[in-house]
């Protein structure tokens, strides 16, 4: 049975921690720009009514939460969230429209890195910080629904890949609050290092901060227009390399590896996904090195960061990956589609569900060679059963059908194919920038018209969620009691 007093309550315990968040920008902006000062005060002083009224209005001792309220709090804490946290952007003279808000605050929240600003020097430390803050909290409150919550559910075989958390698994599954605890922990610990180590290679300390932020979340919104290319400091792609790298692997392989069990050595996801960032890495690099004519060390520069960057959802840039030929373009498009592990900050199907539908195949061909044997699915030293390899394939097919249904949208609108694809993908795959002219690492979503712009949002949401949730509301059985 649905309470909608505990939805309402949690909901306030939220809106009152955006409202709490709102007072870094807010001091900035009074401490130095002061441009926005009036307008963040404004925004944080509603967030902050709202979520108190929530809680007061709504609040008892005994809070126990059912997995309908469990998914009702997720899929409505999205938009919820998302309207609230755009209010200072509507309020900055930069925006022009509330659907450009909504658009900057959804790209922030989901951690995709899209942006409708086409000159980011120009914002006030305020709204750049706000953005950063977004994209870091939108990660690790991403990261504690994939691990913390997800595998209550049972779907789509997220389970298997939590299994490592300590030697009884069921810790991880039914202790949310010390794994909220601990993810917390290293998240901090993981945006720390990073922005020493950034400081160290010469950022100022509120550009290393900003870039922490968004790094750790695999985010991608910088304070330059023209991202992280706008330093060339080798030292800083290096450790933003780093950085979006840690944060694409499992979290519970951490927690695993404070607990003298690094399993995180051996994982098959993480291999798996290693491997393939060599192998693109490698393919791009060759491909420019020759098409473009480019030296072939900065190839290989150039091709690591951009490539990791794209596979990761991180949508950083150091060049315009959209002009180095159809065949980059097409290996760009195949990383965004495949994204990083679960567990982790980064979109995309995931590694473990590409794997999982790779022995799907391998048994579907083992069914046609031999169709009196009995062919398994084991992954992890574990069984698959019928129920985690049907939810991969709905999931996967919501995947490619949300891609074709934006695509086509686009192209109604007369846009040329390459961008209308990788708009689709960075919004279901929540990377960031798109190929092509239009928008592009070098561009901007602006000129999109608002019906797009609220498409796209839209699709950043249902990758975020990875359909999961909102798949569920739908059914009917759902509102039943």
């Amino acid at each position: 049975m649905i309470n909608l007093r505990i939805i309402l309550f949690f909901l306030g315990i939220l809106i009152t921690s955006l409202g709490i968040a709102m007072i870094l920008p807010l001091g900035i902006e009074f401490i130095y720009s002061g441009v926005n000062k009036s307008n963040f005060l404004i925004s944080t002083l509603l967030n902050l009514f709202i979520g108190t009224t929530l809680i007061l209005a709504f609040n008892k001792e005994e809070k126990k939460v059912n997995i309908k309220d469990t998914i009702l709090i997720t899929t409505l804490s999205w938009p919820v969230m998302i309207i609230l946290s755009s209010l200072p952007f509507y309020l900055d003279s930069n925006t022009n429209y509330f659907i450009d808000a909504i658009f900057e605050a959804t790209s922030g929240l989901t951690t995709t890195g899209a942006t409708i600003y086409q000159n980011v020097e120009y914002l006030s430390l305020g709204i750049l910080i706000w953005r950063s803050l977004l994209q870091w909290l939108g990660g690790l409150g991403i990261i504690i629904f994939a691990i913390a919550i997800i595998p209550i559910f049972n779907i789509g075989g997220i389970k298997l890949f939590t299994q490592d958390w300590s030697e009884k698994s069921q810790h991880l599954h039914y202790r949310p609050k010390e794994i909220a605890k601990l993810l917390g922990s290293i998240y901090i610990c993981f945006t720390l290092i990073i922005l020493i180590l950034l400081y160290i290679s010469g950022l100022g300390f509120f550009d290393a901060f900003c870039h922490a932020l968004t790094t750790v979340a695999t985010g991608g919104f910088s304070t330059k227009s023209s991202s992280i290319g706008f330093y060339n400091n080798f030292f800083t792609e290096i450790i933003i390399v780093f950085g979006m790298l840690i944060a694409s692997l499992p979290f519970t392989l951490y927690v695993s590896c404070f607990r003298k069990n690094f399993s995180i050595i051996h994982d098959s996801q993480v291999l798996l996904f290693l491997s393939l960032i060599m192998f693109f890495v490698l393919i791009v690099s060759i491909w420019i090195h020759f098409e473009n004519n480019i030296n072939i060390f900065l190839a290989l520069r150039l091709s690591l960061f951009n490539s990791i960057s794209v596979m990761t959802g991180t949508g950083y840039s150091t060049e315009n990956f959209s002009n180095w030929g159809y065949f980059a373009n097409t290996i760009f498009l195949i990383m965004m589609l495949v994204g990083g592990c679960s567990g982790s900050t980064t979109g995309g199907l995931k590694i473990f569900r590409i794997q999982i539908l790779w022995a799907i195949v391998i048994k579907e061909l083992k069914g046609i060679k031999s169709p009196r044997a009995i062919n398994t699915i084991n992954l992890k030293n574990i069984n698959i059963d019928e129920n985690v390899t049907n939810s991969v394939m709905i999931i996967f097919f919501c995947f490619i059908l949300s891609i074709f249904f934006i695509s086509s949208v686009f192209m109604y609108y007369e846009y040329d194919f390459i961008t209308s694809i990788s708009a689709a993908l960075t919004s279901i795959s929540v990377v960031g920038p798109g190929l092509g002219n239009i928008i592009g690492p070098e561009e901007s979503f602006y000129n999109l018209p608002s019906i797009l712009k609220l498409l796209l949002s839209f699709g950043m949401i249902l990758g975020r969620l990875e359909f999961l949730a909102f798949l569920i509301i739908l059914a009917p059985r759902f509102w039943s009691k």
